[in-house]
C-alpha cells in the first residue's frame, strides 16, 4: 500500500490554507487523496494535479457554506486585524505613560500611522492574489513588495516635513490605554478563533 509523499501533502496543505478553507474541508481534501493513493498507487501529481493548482479547484467549487471564506471577508479580516494591531499596540504603549497632561498626537502622526496601515493591509492583501490568483501571481507578488517598500519609505517624509512638536490630537492617557487593551483583546481573539477554524479535522472513520 502507497502512501502520500509527504512534500506533496504538506505543499497542498499550505495551497489550501492560502485559499481560507476551513481545517474541516481541509481534513477531507487530504483525507480524500490519501485514499486515493493508498488505493490505486497513482501519483498524486498524475491524479490531481500540482498541490497549487488541485487546491484552486478545490476553492472553486466552495463557498462560505460549504468551508471556503469569500474574497471580500478575507479582505475585510485583514483590513480590521491591521487596524487593531496597530493601533492596538500604539495606544497601549501610549497609554501606559498615565501622564497626567494626556496623550498628545501630531501631525506627523495623525499622517504616519494611516499610511503604514495602508501599506500592511495593500500588502497582506496583494499577498493572499499573489498566492491564490489563477493568473498573473507574479504581478500580485511584485505589488505586494513595492507596498511594503512604499509603507516603509513614506514615513521618511511624514517625519521630516510634517510638524512632530504642535498636538493636534489630545486624550486622557486613561482613554488611549482602554482603547489598546480593547484593541488587542480584540485582535486576540480573532486570533483565537481564526486558529480553531483553521485546525485540521480529519473526517471520522465509520
Amino acid at each position: 500500500m502507497m502512501t502520500l509523499d509527504a512534500k506533496y501533502r504538506d505543499d497542498l496543505y499550505k495551497a489550501l490554507r492560502f485559499h481560507e478553507i476551513s481545517g474541516d474541508r481541509i481534513g477531507e481534501v487530504l483525507a480524500e487523496v490519501e485514499a486515493h493513493v493508498a488505493e490505486t498507487g497513482d501519483d498524486p501529481v498524475d491524479a490531481f494535479g500540482k498541490p497549487r493548482e488541485y487546491a484552486r479547484q478545490v476553492a472553486a467549487q466552495l463557498d462560505p457554506a460549504t468551508g471556503k471564506r469569500s474574497t471580500g471577508g478575507v479582505i475585510l479580516t485583514f483590513v480590521l486585524a491591521a487596524v487593531l494591531a496597530l493601533f492596538g499596540q500604539r495606544f497601549w504603549g501610549d497609554g501606559l505613560s498615565m501622564d497626567p497632561a494626556g496623550v498628545h498626537y501630531t501631525m506627523s502622526d495623525v499622517v504616519s500611522q494611516p499610511l503604514m496601515l495602508v501599506a500592511i493591509i495593500a500588502f497582506a492583501v496583494l499577498l493572499f492574489y499573489a498566492r491564490t490568483a489563477f493568473s498573473h501571481r507574479k504581478i500580485y507578488g511584485v505589488g505586494a513588495v513595492v507596498a511594503a517598500v512604499v509603507g516603509v519609505a513614506a514615513q521618511f517624509p511624514a517625519r521630516w516635513y510634517l510638524d512632530d512638536e504642535a498636538p493636534v490630537v489630545t486624550a486622557p492617557s486613561w482613554l488611549i490605554l482602554t482603547l489598546g487593551a480593547v484593541f488587542l483583546v480584540a485582535m486576540f481573539g480573532m486570533l483565537i478563533h481564526s486558529i480553531r477554524r483553521g485546525r485540521v479535522r480529519y473526517p471520522e472513520k465509520k
